[in-house]
């Protein structure tokens, strides 16, 4: 297969054709410039023929890292090769023209993908929150309602439908995987009097329950004693639960000292290396939840990734409250060996930031390079869909929605859910949710 390309903005074509058609599709294809506009994909005597709706409108280099060129809108189309009701376009028009041996595509699937996937969007947006981040509200999936959907799957689903009316079958090699992840801010709840004292503050003054605040005293000699396990020690049960459902769970631990910012245990106590050892002894996974200050302080990550114990591989994260840095972050952890990335989620939000469900090689869009790092987007995490959806029904209901969308693309389904939002008055509600999602994943 040949795959034509106009003469500009070559390693952004080459990286965008090569997770979609080498890494998403599994097809080799041979790549070849030309002085003329569209993208041409040839095959046999038959070709398809791409709209080049964005790059050819920038023919410098990084001309197009402008915010200007997001679109306001996204246009919503229909075609008989599209996998669901319609279609989102972020570049391009719904032109479609079908002739016996030749399809040609108005939709640009091609600068839409390289949109979704590299979130050069969020290098060009300034606004942010308190935190650093890019607000969901100013991401134009958010903004144009389609953050619930795989819109770079769907792009890939009408080219593969394409060529099959070309008479080319391309298999989906893909198969559905569920993902379960822990960010583990907090070790224990009540590793230290002070933390007992507010808790038995809050249930008098905030919660107005004083027998609660009894209670509350009376679990904290009980954990000291050995007697009980601490609230957020739900290790062995996540491990449990995970097991039983044939799945693996990946436990991200803050690497930070008591003292540094925000740092709510120390990675190098005792119980905290007894507790990653065990978490892989039984197969289960340990990586980095980058701390607050790290995700932008390569020296910072660097640090934080040497006070893991010996014997403990680390492979793979997620930055602390979702903080990322296009393209610092991903080159931090391109640089310090690391082989996955989850931190693309939204922050009160579920669904697609990056526009898939498939894992998928990134792009430092400044540099121009394809790391090796690749990203595994997060889907569903737990505190952002009880925001956006506080009925239990409708919490599940939405879990649900997802999964199936996912499991139609035969995609990665990640979620998260921390290992603190268990045994609390705020969560209990939510153990048994959580024990149905495992078991119907």
């Amino acid at each position: 297969m040949i795959i034509q390309i106009p003469n500009n903005n070559i390693l952004e074509r080459k990286y965008i054709i090569d997770v979609l058609f080498s890494e998403f599709f599994g097809i080799d294809c041979e790549i070849e410039t030309y002085d003329d506009k569209n993208y041409i994909i040839k095959f046999q005597d038959k070709e398809i023929e791409i709209k080049d709706a964005f790059f050819d409108n920038f023919p410098e280099e990084l001309s197009y890292l402008k915010k200007e060129n997001i679109p306001e809108k996204v246009i919503f189309s229909e075609n008989q090769f599209i996998p669901e009701a319609n279609i989102p376009i972020i570049y391009g028009n719904s032109d479609i023209e079908v002739a016996e041996n030749k399809i040609f595509c108005g939709i640009d699937i091609f600068a839409s993908s390289f949109f979704m996937l590299t979130r050069w969007e969020e290098y060009v947006i300034s606004e942010k929150d308190k935190h650093g981040r890019i607000p969901d509200e100013l991401q134009l999936s958010v903004r144009n309602n389609f953050q619930e959907r795989p819109v770079v799957n769907e792009y890939l689903e009408m080219l593969r439908n394409m060529f099959r009316f070309l008479g080319i079958e391309i298999e989906n090699k893909h198969q559905y995987k569920a993902k379960i992840t822990h960010d583990v801010d907090f070790f224990a709840r009540y590793d230290k009097f002070s933390k007992l004292i507010k808790a038995a503050g809050g249930d008098i003054f905030k919660r107005k329950n004083f027998k609660k605040s009894v209670n509350t005293f009376k679990t904290y000699f009980q954990i000291k004693k050995g007697k009980t396990n601490d609230p957020y020690d739900t290790f062995d049960y996540l491990i449990n639960l995970s097991e039983k459902a044939g799945l693996k769970s990946r436990f991200y631990f803050i690497p930070a000292m008591i003292g540094e910012e925000d740092a709510q245990y120390n990675i190098t106590d005792e119980q905290a290396v007894k507790t990653m050892a065990k978490i892989q002894s039984k197969g289960h996974i340990v990586g980095i939840h980058g701390a607050y200050r790290s995700y932008n302080n390569e020296d910072l990550f660097n640090k934080e990734l040497k006070r893991f114990p010996e014997g403990i591989k680390i492979t793979e994260g997620r930055q602390h409250y979702l903080r990322f840095d296009n393209p610092e972050t991903w080159q931090i952890q391109e640089n310090a060996g690391l082989k996955f990335d989850g931190t693309m989620s939204f922050i009160n939000h579920v669904g697609f930031r990056a526009g898939t469900c498939y894992n998928y090689s990134l792009f430092n869009i400044l540099t121009r390079k394809k790391l090796e790092l690749k990203e595994c987007p997060l889907i569903f995490m737990e505190q952002a869909a009880r925001k956006k959806y506080p009925d239990k029904e409708l919490f599940f209901s939405k879990f649900a929605i997802l999964r199936n969308r996912v499991k139609k693309y035969e995609g990665n389904f990640v979620i998260l859910w921390h290992n603190n939002n268990f045994n609390i008055d705020e969560w209990e509600d939510y153990k048994e949710i959580y024990e149905h999602i495992i078991r119907t994943l």
